[in-house]
């Protein structure tokens, strides 16, 4: 019976130590500015100008990212309709990061100044 016992005891601590662990890897909701671009261009596509290019990007297939403006990091955006309309611009994105796989899930989009230099569209491609 002390045995069973402590078999389950174990078994609970196990548990509630991994169920913690999942708790703490589990992003919550946050707010990043940054600019809507296209899987091709990326961070070269995180500037004014870039609208039309990105549109004709996401036509022929690609996808649409989110730039981090602070460390130009690239989130690939699982749920794109989110997004398109806002392709090209400078934006605040309520979402949650998974940063193994690289992507955000956004749950809002508010658009923002644009700022910086426009870029060439002919040093886009």
């Amino acid at each position: 019976m002390k045995r069973l016992l402590t078999i389950c005891c174990a078994a609970s601590m196990v548990l509630a130590m991994a169920g913690l662990a999942s708790a703490k890897s589990a992003s919550k909701a946050k707010w990043e500015k940054g600019w809507i671009s296209d899987s091709k261009c990326g961070v070269k596509g995180a500037a004014p100008g870039h609208e039309a290019c990105g549109k004709k990007c996401l036509a022929a297939g690609e996808h649409a990212v989110f730039v981090n403006e602070h460390n130009k990091k690239v989130y690939t955006v699982d749920n794109e309709d989110a997004v398109k309309e806002m392709i090209g611009h400078r934006v605040a994105v309520r979402g949650t990061v998974d940063a193994d796989k690289g992507s955000m899930h956004v749950d809002k989009v508010n658009p923002l100044p644009e700022k910086g230099k426009s870029a060439a569209m002919g040093e886009m491609h």
